[in-house]
């Protein structure tokens, strides 16, 4: 890259925080006028000033002198000094994004994360007017027709879309790289809400949408968001499943304990599961208006299945497969302890790493 595309990148990733140039020359004990002229392409910049601006504006400094991926730079509007809230978020996390696409290809090229070949059932774009046999064809391929679905970072890889977890509040995004995918969501939404925004991006990678985010698309869903939503619904609560359970009211359970159950099985958000509900005509409008209203407690849950449902998709977790990566990269002596804390975001600390036996130590 270019001083002045890196100028670019900086001041790109200045306004997504929401700093104007003198307060980011603040934090990196830089005159204003020496931030102008990085800004502009004008001044060269230390090794040293670049860890500080990176740790300044929340990006890993790999993003401030790479490039970006071809398909998000045609989907993304530059920046502006009056850019809103949902464009700084979007742009923060496209560089979280852009982070993990470096990592995964990383673990891909030295032979540590290896994709899987997708059968012709599940090649991309397959099934992509019907969604609904897109899903049914996705549990088939995991070989869970029916039933809950595991860990979902697990469950994703099994798609070779590589899932990881951050604390920003743009609800997710993806992109596809050569033979697999990645994506990231946001650790700030709803356990359920996060079960639901893995699928959703899971829609987008079977279907083969190159760059896809979910910020700003809430208030107007578009017909593709609609068909990704309707795929969504199938693949984390088959409709032959709800249906099932339903058979049991009037006979042992209401229809609020029997939901309540589905929710904790199936690790769902309760408005989600009330909406399929009706959707499949199960309760009428007014029905679903007061069971919706009606949030399930702590109590509710232990009550009815025994126990709240387990937390999934916290902060920095990936898959079984990605942390096996990292850790057969660790045990070769392909990287660093500090690189490999870094590959799994956070979840351990060099302390916490496994033990290995190399021949030589590491430089």
């Amino acid at each position: 890259m270019s001083w002045a595309e890196v100028g670019e990148r900086i001041a790109e990733a200045r306004l997504a925080a929401g700093l104007n140039q003198g307060e980011l020359a603040t934090r990196v004990d830089l005159d204003r006028t020496a931030v102008v002229r990085i800004e502009a392409g004008d001044r060269r910049i230390t090794a040293l000033e670049l860890f500080r601006l990176a740790e300044a504006l929340s990006v890993p400094l790999a993003h401030l002198v790479s490039r970006s991926p071809a398909p998000l730079v045609s989907r993304r509007s530059a920046l502006e000094e009056n850019a809103d809230d949902t464009s700084r978020a979007r742009y923060r996390l496209d560089a979280l994004l852009e982070s993990h696409a470096r990592n995964a290809r990383w673990l891909i090229d030295h032979g540590f994360l290896k994709p899987s070949a997708m059968p012709p059932p599940l090649e991309r774009g397959a099934c992509a007017v019907d969604p609904v046999a897109l899903a049914r064809a996705a549990r088939g391929l995991i070989s869970l027709p029916s039933g809950p679905l595991g860990p979902l970072a697990d469950v994703l890889e099994r798609f070779n879309l590589y899932l990881t977890v951050v604390n920003e509040q743009a609800e997710g995004a993806s992109l596809l790289l050569d033979g697999c995918g990645v994506a990231v969501i946001s650790s700030q939404a709803a356990p359920g809400r996060r079960r639901w925004t893995a699928a959703h991006e899971l829609g987008h990678h079977l279907l083969q949408d190159e760059y896809h985010s979910d910020a700003g698309v809430a208030a107007g869903r578009d017909e593709r968001e609609q068909l990704i939503d309707q795929f969504v619904d199938e693949f984390v609560l088959p409709e032959a499943d709800l249906r099932e359970a339903w058979t049991k009211v009037g006979r042992d359970r209401k229809q609020r304990a029997v939901l309540i159950d589905i929710a904790a099985r199936y690790r769902l958000s309760w408005g989600a599961v009330v909406r399929k509900a009706r959707q499949l005509n199960l309760v009428d409008a007014a029905d679903a208006q007061r069971l919706k209203a009606n949030t399930p407690m702590k109590g509710d849950f232990i009550e009815v299945h025994g126990s709240e449902p387990p937390a999934d998709l916290e902060c920095g977790a990936t898959g079984t497969r990605w942390r096996r990566a990292v850790f057969a990269a660790w045990n070769r002596g392909g990287i660093t302890a500090t690189r490999a804390v870094e590959l799994l975001y956070g979840t351990l600390k060099e302390d916490e790493l496994p033990s290995r036996e190399l021949e030589d130590d590491l430089p």
